[in-house]
């Protein structure tokens, strides 16, 4: 291991990616409740953990679920709202791939403003069948996807303000991962090569929907894939390869760890990090107003 919470999985992605031997900075985010990020090339690799919580996976969230049937997992706004659900099913709930796609697309539909607020006193400006759909109900602001008699549960499916919040606390961590690593590294956007997905959760997220929300770097969409169940991939090579689980420890030992707690500048990133992309609201908390 590395570190306490970056441990052997974390290994796994390491040698599944081959990051250590790449000529060019890469990113390995391996996206879950507890995501650690990897970022360097063959001359250098940092690594932290960003404890993300379980909000991206379907839970902590109204009507969350995990990505089985009956789950939305796509979100189109447009004049009114359509989802895509997996099983072609009346839906049930909406699994953290849906969230993701839902709040970007709510946010390019001004349903939502920069700083996370539902835009409940705004809503007149937005198209009828829209301005419906963001209600406030038993004292809190939400916004409906599915209406009840279209739905599997027999209730509108729902996000709501909390919902978003714990959203933005779960992207914040993962982003904040990477902004420290960049830091650390003395690094900006432009020099990263690739940044590499993995997890199952990452091989369903819609990569445009990950960076509108912040989620991921801004970085053009060609240079972030996917790479599967990378740990897996890493589990098995140590396990066929003594020569692999050599160089996972001798790697292990090199591999220099970012605790993100223990740097000063953290609540700086962080605040950055969980305001959606655009949003005046983090320049006006780091200088104190507001």
């Amino acid at each position: 291991i590395v570190a306490g919470f970056v441990g052997a999985d974390t290994m796994a992605v390491v040698l599944a990616t081959r990051i250590y031997d790449s000529p060019h900075i890469r990113v390995a985010a391996d996206i879950g409740t507890n995501g650690e990020v990897v970022m360097g090339s063959r001359r250098r690799l940092v690594a932290c953990s960003a404890p993300a919580g379980p909000a991206l996976e379907g839970a902590q969230i109204k009507h969350g679920m995990r990505g089985a049937a009956g789950a939305i997992e796509k979100v189109e706004i447009t004049d009114d709202v359509v989802c895509g659900v997996i099983g072609n099913l009346p839906p049930i709930g909406i699994c953290g791939s849906g969230l993701i796609d839902a709040v970007a697309k709510m946010l390019d539909a001004h349903v939502l403003n920069p700083s996370g607020l539902l835009r409940l006193q705004e809503r007149d400006m937005l198209p009828p069948a829209i301005r419906n759909r963001l209600i406030e109900r038993d004292g809190e602001r939400q916004f409906v996807l599915v209406w009840a008699a279209e739905t599997g549960r027999g209730e509108d499916i729902v996000i709501t303000q909390q919902d978003i919040r714990q959203l933005q606390l779960a992207k914040g961590a993962i982003h904040a991962g990477i902004l420290m690593l960049k830091r650390v590294m003395g690094i900006q956007d432009a020099q990263i090569k690739e940044l590499m997905l993995a997890g199952g959760f990452g091989n369903y997220i819609n990569i445009e929907s990950a960076v509108r929300i912040g989620l991921l770097p801004a970085l053009p969409v060609e240079r972030i894939t996917y790479v599967g169940n990378a740990a897996a991939l890493g589990a098995q090579i140590a396990l066929l390869s003594e020569t692999e689980r050599n160089r996972a420890t001798g790697l292990a030992r090199k591999i220099e760890h970012v605790s993100l707690a223990a740097r000063p500048d953290f609540q700086d990133v962080f605040i950055e990090a969980i305001c959606f992309p655009g949003d005046e609201t983090a320049d006006l908390l780091l200088s104190g107003g507001g």
